[in-house]
């Protein structure tokens, strides 16, 4: 039999079968997802991001993604990737604030292997010197040997030549006083280029702990059969005896206290400009939601009201470009504006945008309503393959700490109305809470 010591089942939307979690001893997780079909999905999330870093290992969550990868006890660099790859798996990892993880999807004849090799690196990674690179003098010396370092130091290159990269980095950096979600999740080119080896696996050690991590498995299968693979392959070490990374104070910043401008110049011929706020977190389940929906009446498809005032409803439209996102954080959420437009338009650009805003104030019943129904399609397209099913469980496990808010997810959609709306664009979404990044074109006054 298994050895969990607790069992929770959650009523997941346009499942046909409830979402089983098992929790172990050790404090690892187990999610198991029904889906009929013939490709089955694992990852693992890890409770750990650029959340857990400080000044100077900025960037160590990226970098032990990546050397992840590198080999193991059992299994050499490389080893992983072509095994795998030639079943037809499709591998991968990502960085974030809030997490880092590791997935697999792949035909379900083929899954036990994935399993056990899945298992393996997250559990056993040798991270070898010789694949992470010798440190050198970042802007002075030209690496030797171009090994992970130098992989991950051509990405932060890339980045800074990316003009939307720039202007929401800079943002990013401006909206937050002291979290360390102000820092860029990829590092910085000083750190990488000198971050040793041991420090790398010291992190390792801290945050890769059972407790800290998720694994979900969507396919189709019966959950005794799952748990006895997890059981029999996830071999944790234990590390509660070596040293911790120390990390930063972690004191939730919502709402801009000190709301800024920052206008940079570079070889552009548009102007880029994102407008970012603060809000409560991702946990808080009702106002997460209600981004949604303003994101769509704002600024999602051209029915929208900016690309209704700004492209779609004028002659001689002066922006070219104009949407909202917003990102979901434990430690609150982030909305943002981002625009290209005519350089010479800035002041009125700016003007109007902020007059946008004030309109949040009134929502009409029938844009409410399209809202809703897009918001419950996209909700419900995160249902439709293992994959899209493993990401959803595994965000709402890792940020939300919990799969019940997927529960509960479309009947308090249900109840937002014009009213709550209004009440929360004019606390979080008010032109006086937000901060702007602007990149002009060089000689723009």
């Amino acid at each position: 039999m298994p050895n969990y010591i607790k069992k929770e089942q959650i009523n997941y939307p346009y499942l046909s079968e409830p979402v089983n979690i098992y929790t172990y001893p050790s404090g690892h997780k187990v999610v198991i997802a029904k889906k009929d079909s013939h490709m089955a999905n694992i990852s693992s999330w890890v409770k750990t991001g650029s959340i857990n870093e400080n000044k100077e290992n900025n960037g160590v969550s990226h970098f032990l993604e990546h050397v992840m990868f590198k080999g193991t006890t059992k299994y050499k660099a490389g080893v992983f990737d072509r095994t795998l790859e030639s079943k037809g798996g499709i591998i991968n990892a990502a960085t974030w604030k809030d997490y880092t993880y590791y997935y697999v999807t792949i035909p379900k004849r083929a899954f036990d292997i994935a399993v056990h090799m899945h298992a393996d690196m997250m559990t056993d990674p040798i991270i070898p010197e010789e694949e992470v690179g010798p440190a050198f003098e970042f802007g002075k010396e030209v690496p030797k040997q171009k090994r992970e370092r130098y992989v991950v130091i051509e990405e932060i290159r890339m980045g800074k030549d990316n003009n939307w990269r720039k202007v929401y980095s800079t943002l990013n950096n401006a909206m937050y006083k002291s979290h360390p979600y102000k820092r860029d999740v990829i590092g910085t080119g000083e750190i990488i280029a000198s971050i040793p080896r041991d420090e790398i696996m010291k992190y390792y050690k801290t945050f890769y702990t059972p407790n800290n991590i998720t694994t979900v498995v969507v396919g189709d299968f019966e959950d005794n059969e799952i748990l006895e693979k997890i059981e029999k392959e996830f071999k944790f070490k234990d590390f509660s005896t070596t040293q911790k990374c120390k990390t930063d104070k972690k004191i939730p910043e919502v709402i801009i206290k000190q709301p800024e401008y920052i206008e940079q110049k570079a070889n552009v011929n548009t102007a880029y400009l994102m407008l970012g706020f603060l809000c409560e977190s991702a946990k808080n389940l009702k106002e997460t939601i209600a981004l949604d929906v303003i994101s769509i009446i704002l600024g999602e498809g051209k029915s929208s009201r900016l690309n209704m005032r700004f492209i779609e409803g004028i002659k001689e439209p002066y922006v070219t470009q104009i949407e909202t996102c917003h990102y979901q954080f434990k430690d609150g959420d982030n909305f943002f504006i981002e625009a290209n437009f005519s350089p010479d338009k800035k002041e009125l650009f700016i003007e109007e945008l902020k007059d946008e805003l004030k309109k949040l104030s009134n929502i009409n019943d029938e844009e409410l309503k399209k809202a809703k129904k897009r918001v419950k399609v996209n909700f419900a397209q995160d249902a439709e393959t293992v994959s899209d099913i493993a990401d959803s469980i595994g965000y709402y496990m890792t940020v939300c700490e919990d799969l019940m808010p997927a529960s509960k997810y479309l009947s308090t959609l249900e109840e937002i109305n014009g009213e709550y709306l209004s009440n929360f664009a004019k606390k979080y979404l008010s032109p006086d809470v937000c901060s702007i990044s602007v990149l002009l074109p060089e000689g723009e006054n």
